[in-house]
């Protein structure tokens, strides 16, 4: 038993992809862009579909890309705060096996707004895996709040 614990505690492993961006308008209105998971799909390449509410405690159904490489996910919801941001845990197969805790931020900066999107990656597989799905996260996220940006200063008419 203990030769399988030390195997998987020396898989175990933790990783964090990070992106983030200025869009020219006040919290508030990226705020209602974010919250607004039924238009996900309307505007968002990386999360093509919600179904649910952002709502703490709740899940909600999360479809990542699409056609025959889309994933789909039923994080639970951890935190809302109207606003300031919104994260949720989402796991592959069984949780502890691959977790993964998806957080945007928001914070005022003058009348801009900085977006912060992050994800911890944890779990037994997390350390032999998170290399490439981090750079690829990364990418995916930066992509996500480029289009963001662009959705709320449309709608601001910047």
């Amino acid at each position: 038993m203990l030769g399988v614990a030390g195997v998987l505690a020396a898989c175990h492993g933790t990783g964090r992809a990070q992106a983030e961006l200025v869009v020219d308008c006040p919290r508030a209105d990226v705020w209602n862009v974010v919250a607004d998971g039924a238009a996900y799909a309307d505007w968002n390449p990386f999360i093509t579909r919600v179904d649910g509410e952002f709502k703490e405690g709740t899940k909600v159904r999360i479809v990542m890309g699409t056609g025959p490489d889309a994933m789909t996910f039923t994080p639970t919801v951890l935190v809302v705060q109207p606003g300031s941001g919104l994260c949720w845990r989402g796991s592959v197969w069984i949780r502890g096996i691959f977790d993964g805790e998806h957080c945007i931020h928001l914070s005022s900066v003058g009348s801009h707004t900085l977006v912060v999107q992050s994800e911890r990656f944890t779990g037994v597989l997390a350390g032999r895996l998170t290399e490439g799905i981090v750079r690829d996260t990364q990418a995916q996220f930066q992509a996500m709040n480029t289009a963001l940006k662009r959705r709320v200063e449309s709608a601001a008419g910047l």
